[in-house]
């Protein structure tokens, strides 16, 4: 009797898989992902709607300083356009990093790596920057780093007022001005800064001062009347400068008056005399009528009107008035007025831009990436 002997069975050993994919703990995955979130076309999408709806209310419902003391001026705005940078730095170069240099590749490299150091650009200078307006009539020296002396002043978050240093002085107006015989009608002739960092030089319509860091532009210029209040015995008891405003009539023509600017247009209305922190004893509308054969010459008008019972404002008609030539004496009761003399006044745009060769360096080079571009792709096709 044959005996079947079935063979012991083996326990088949598990087949193994090649190769052993690594076992990774989900924190690894975190930066993979963060990436994945900033290379996204969608946040790239975000970003530029809301950066281009931030302009446009920056244009319409907010203007000028407002409109960067709400928006451009903020962090989150400024946030935002870091962030775009981010997203295309990492769209782009993810995409490019492992394929082979080429002429036309490293052209688009350029080119994208300018518009980064556009943005990166223009974020540093809404956060550094720095404008103002400053008023000067001749002879005045007003102190740089006092934000009472501008007019308006514009600034980013982290601009320091310590790099505002010295004193601006306007020296004087040149009428005439020519610079190789062209003529640029007037010139200022202004110094900034102090001791031995002051610069002095000329400011006229195309071309600026600067100093340091900082650019003076001309923006608007006028005449000022220098006014003293005497008594009768002749002694001089107060003085001031009187900026006027041109002021175009109903009829075409101008008049130079003392006013200010309603938002719309200037109007002429008188000021408190003498100027606070003195105690204003009437208030003083001028106006002045310059002469065509003497610079500086001319008549002034000046009309004085009584105060309130608080002594803030006007009221009423006018109780005197008179048209004298420059340099005659007006005497009212108790009082003399004088217009001494004709003075100009100019108002300079001060600005501190440290953004600025950033963007322009940046332009420059994406221009030349578009070229390098440009010509890599048309020796592609000859090939």
């Amino acid at each position: 009797m044959n005996e079947h002997l079935s063979p012991s069975v083996d326990p088949q050993p598990e087949q193994e898989v090649f190769p052993v994919e690594p076992y990774y703990h989900p924190i690894h995955r975190i930066p993979q992902k963060i990436y994945n979130f900033l290379a996204s076309a969608r946040l790239a999408m975000v970003l530029l709607v809301s950066i281009l709806g931030c302009c446009v209310a920056g244009v319409t419902i907010w203007r000028g300083a407002e409109a960067g003391r709400v928006i451009f001026g903020t962090l989150w705005f400024n946030g935002l356009q870091v962030l775009l940078v981010i997203n295309v730095a990492c769209c782009f170069f993810g995409r490019v990093w492992h394929r082979r240099l080429t002429i036309t590749s490293f052209g688009m490299i350029l080119f994208h790596l300018s518009f980064v150091f556009m943005l990166l650009g223009i974020v540093y200078n809404s956060l550094f920057c720095f404008r103002g307006l400053i008023r000067l009539t001749e002879g005045e020296v007003l102190p740089s780093w006092d934000l009472r002396s501008y007019d308006s002043v514009d600034y980013g978050r982290f601009f320091r007022f310590s790099r505002l240093k010295g004193d601006t002085a306007l020296i004087k107006m040149h009428t005439g001005y020519k610079v190789g015989g062209q003529d640029k009608w007037a010139a200022y002739e202004v110094a900034v800064g102090e001791g031995a960092n002051k610069k002095q030089g000329m400011v006229y319509v195309t071309h600026k001062l600067t100093h340091g860091a900082f650019d003076y532009f001309t923006d608007k210029e006028g005449y000022s009347l220098l006014v003293t209040l005497s008594d009768r015995q002749g002694h001089i008891m107060y003085g001031g400068h009187i900026p006027l405003q041109s002021i175009r009539l109903a009829d075409g023509k101008n008049i130079y008056a003392s006013g200010y600017y309603d938002g719309k247009a200037v109007r002429p209305a008188p000021i408190m005399f003498p100027a606070p922190p003195e105690k204003p004893l009437m208030a003083l509308q001028v106006e002045y009528f310059p002469s065509k054969q003497k610079e500086r010459g001319g008549d002034a008008q000046l009309q004085l009107f009584p105060l309130d019972l608080k002594g803030n404002a006007p009221i009423g008609k006018p109780f005197a008035e008179e048209t004298m030539p420059i340099g005659q004496q007006f005497a009212v009761g108790q009082y003399v007025l004088t217009a001494q003399e004709v003075r100009y006044w100019v108002r300079m745009t001060v600005r501190h831009e440290p953004g600025k060769p950033i963007v322009l360096a940046s332009l420059w080079v994406g221009l030349a990436g578009m070229i390098i571009t440009t010509v890599g792709r048309m020796l592609r096709k000859r090939r």
